[in-house]
């Protein structure tokens, strides 16, 4: 809605099932001023709004598995020093 608001009310033409492409630049502001429409430059976007998204996301499908949110958070912000040999064969070529 707040995309749909913010092209409105630059007088852009807007159709019934038009998609409108935009960015979350601040999912803490209201309506219009918390996105930017994909013409505009943005200079950032609300990283904690898509990690939010994301974390959703992935519950829906991990949650048959026991997986919850704090199971997922906690994942991600699991430190990792991989390497790319590990996902590699583990048995060494003769």
């Amino acid at each position: 809605m707040a995309a749909l608001k913010r092209a409105r009310k630059q007088d852009l033409a807007v159709h019934p099932g038009q998609d409108i492409e935009y960015a979350v630049v601040d999912d803490k502001k209201s309506s219009r001023d918390r996105v930017a429409l994909a013409h505009e430059e943005i200079e950032a976007y609300d990283a904690s709004y898509y990690e939010t998204q994301l974390v959703r996301a992935v519950e829906g499908v991990l949650s048959p598995f026991g997986w919850d949110r704090s199971d997922i958070r906690r994942e991600l912000s699991a430190e990792r020093h991989d390497v790319l040999s590990s996902f590699g064969a583990t048995d060494e070529l003769s």
